[in-house]
């Protein structure tokens, strides 16, 4: 068998990687050698499947299937061919379909999908928004120029996808330059109410601050009694 056909399989199992809902989020934020590494990994596996179920064909079948394909497209014989193409388009055929198909049993919402992405492969800040979108917890986001965010999300950032995270404040402040004690400044309860009550009135308002990703010094999970008990002498 000619080694160069094996290019295809290996193609195959790139693609796999790099689209599968369930898969990609992990692959991409690999080095390219160890994508490259895992690519040759399942573009085998993928070969050696095609080639067992090639086995489960039935003789005549697969026979005057060579030689329709081969009437239709003049290639020069070369051993392994088809059975190199065949697990090429299964796998990018394969990909679209199984996307497909978990995208309609998920209510047209690749969310549980993306879900188990950041849980198993995200980052600090990820699973924390992750968090809030699934529990409803506030957030306290302290941001380099020492502004602070206190609020909520609805939206599980989709891994790498953007550098920009979405915020809903409740309240905002800073932190003092020397002794970091944070200050409330800005509260959002009756903007809020409003926002949230869907009021049409103010439909063309969005209190949604985008956050960069990199401007982020620290974040957690913002709990009000812990807040108090380290401020209780203040009002």
């Amino acid at each position: 068998m000619p080694y160069n056909i094996l290019i295809l399989p290996l193609c195959g199992g790139y693609f796999i990687l790099l689209n599968f809902v369930y898969l990609k989020y992990k692959y991409q934020r690999l080095s390219s050698q160890r994508l490259l590494f895992s690519s040759i990994i399942t573009g085998t596996l993928l070969l050696f499947g095609t080639f067992i179920l090639r086995c489960f064909l039935n003789p005549e079948f697969e026979l005057s299937l060579f030689h329709l394909l081969n009437n239709s497209i003049p290639i020069t014989h070369i051993p392994y061919l088809w059975t190199s193409i065949a697990s090429f388009l299964i796998a990018f055929f394969g990909t679209l379909v199984f996307n497909l198909t978990i995208y309609l049993i998920l209510g047209k919402s690749f969310k549980p999908a993306i879900s188990f992405a950041v849980k198993k492969y995200g980052d600090e800040i990820e699973k924390l928004f992750r968090t809030s979108a699934k529990t409803g917890q506030l957030m306290q986001i302290t941001l380099k120029n020492n502004k602070v965010y206190i609020g909520f999300t609805d939206i599980i950032p989709v891994p790498k996808e953007t550098n920009y995270l979405k915020i809903t404040p409740v309240m905002s402040g800073f932190r003092d330059l020397i002794t970091k004690n944070l200050n409330i400044i800005t509260k959002y309860f009756k903007v809020l109410e409003v926002y949230l009550d869907d009021n049409p009135e103010f439909s063309i308002y969005d209190i949604d601050i985008s956050i960069k990703q990199d401007e982020i010094l620290s974040a957690s999970i913002y709990d009000q009694n812990v807040f108090n008990m380290f401020n209780e002498n203040e009002e």
